[in-house]
């Protein structure tokens, strides 16, 4: 049995490797855990959405190229066939872009670099944990090859469980990079539709013939099963038809994936001495793009609390307690907001519908009123 390090994280995608990066600053040294390989986890292609709020928390620990990032200036928000429409913009939040979007890759390379520059973060890839018993004083993380590992806190970032095979996801999304003609540079959209939320974001880099953008369009499952089934020309059409002409024009469609959507919040973000962290603890609809934006926060919250009882040389675990009645306000928002709002925009109901444009109308009338709810997309709830 060996000791390396106070505190474990399981799981080295990027909520991992930033927690142990914001430790590092602190003063407490962490062990990364992750079962895949580097080059395995750096050629995961998946785009995400980077709200201003994760981009200050990432500045102290890494710099992101230019080149793999794309801003995010205005964000445009409709229901199809409704009145009503917000448009989000650098006025509404402050100085800079709202956000950038990047590859998962492109945000973890960057990530494991520093983490090898520090004195104070080993990883250890490939490497799986099978087991992590808890006891008063210590906790014992167990590996695939019989080792095992005493450390003070277990952090758990390694996301949601395998789903039982018996429960089938209410919605899938279908994810492809499109090329949009009329779409200004840094424009996003979220397009509520009765299917399920369509969104498209900008992607790095250039092509022809218009904007590079990435399609994120939920749906349930028998529609999307068409849906993929479809060609290219009738998938395009399709889409463009839900994205509205207003808009812009859907001109090329590249390959099409289909991923299921589950969605889970855990109760209480701590169990004795093991904590849940990112999708582990929340895995959320991908609607507004909050999950990794409120995994960040959890690991700023969490270092803060970890930091401070190492300081005063107090066991971790007594830091976990105030981490999750901290993180309690900001993750019941978050939470809501994602696990409402599909549901309150796919509705015929004719008087939600007016509430509903009203409610964009509303967001579009009174700044005020937009830059609150713009800041809650880029911040999160302030405590």
């Amino acid at each position: 049995m060996t000791v390396r390090a106070p505190v474990v994280i399981v799981g080295g995608g990027p909520v991992g490797l930033a927690l142990a990066l914001m430790l590092a600053h602190r003063k407490v040294p962490s062990e990364v855990i992750d079962a895949r390989t580097l080059e395995a986890a750096q050629g995961d292609r998946r785009l995400l959405a980077l709200s201003r709020g994760t981009l200050q928390l990432l500045r102290p620990l890494v710099t992101l190229p230019p080149p793999v990032t794309a801003p995010i200036r205005t964000v445009f928000v409709s229901s199809a066939g409704e009145f009503g429409r917000v448009v989000l913009g650098n006025d509404d939040g402050g100085e800079g872009p709202l956000g950038v979007t990047i590859r998962y890759g492109d945000l973890l390379v960057p990530l494991a670099a520093a983490c090898t520059r520090s004195a104070s973060v080993t990883v250890a890839r490939p490497c799986r944990v099978v087991e992590i018993r808890q006891q008063p004083a210590q906790a014992v993380v167990h590996f695939d090859d019989g080792a095992t590992l005493e450390t003070q806190i277990v952090v758990n970032a390694e996301g949601l469980a395998a789903p039982s095979a018996a429960v089938a996801p209410a919605q899938y999304a279908l994810l492809a990079d499109v090329t949009v003609q009329g779409a200004d540079p840094g424009s996003a959209f979220e397009r509520f539709t009765r299917d399920g939320p369509l969104a498209l974001l900008p992607l790095p880099g250039a092509v022809e013939g218009g904007r590079p953008m990435g399609l994120v369009w939920c749906m349930p499952p028998d529609i999307a099963a068409r849906r993929l089934a479809l060609s290219d020309r009738e998938f395009a059409a399709e889409l463009q038809r839900a994205f509205g002409a207003r808009n812009g024009k859907v001109v090329r469609v590249g390959p099409r994936a289909r991923v299921p959507l589950h969605q889970q919040a855990r109760g209480s973000l701590r169990e004795h001495r093991v904590v849940y962290l990112g999708n582990a603890a929340q895995t959320l609809h991908p609607v507004a793009g909050q999950g990794l934006n409120l995994g960040m926060r959890d690991c700023a919250s969490l270092a803060d609390c970890l930091g401070q009882a190492q300081a005063e040389q107090r066991d971790l675990v007594t830091a976990l307690g105030g981490y999750d009645r901290a993180r309690t306000a900001d993750r019941a928002a978050i939470v809501a907001l994602t696990r409402n709002a599909p549901a309150l925009f796919s509705t015929r109901s004719a008087p939600i519908a007016f509430g509903r444009s009203f409610a964009l109308t509303a967001l579009s009338v009174f700044p005020d009123l937009r830059r609150q709810f713009a800041r809650l997309l880029m911040f999160g709830v302030r405590t």
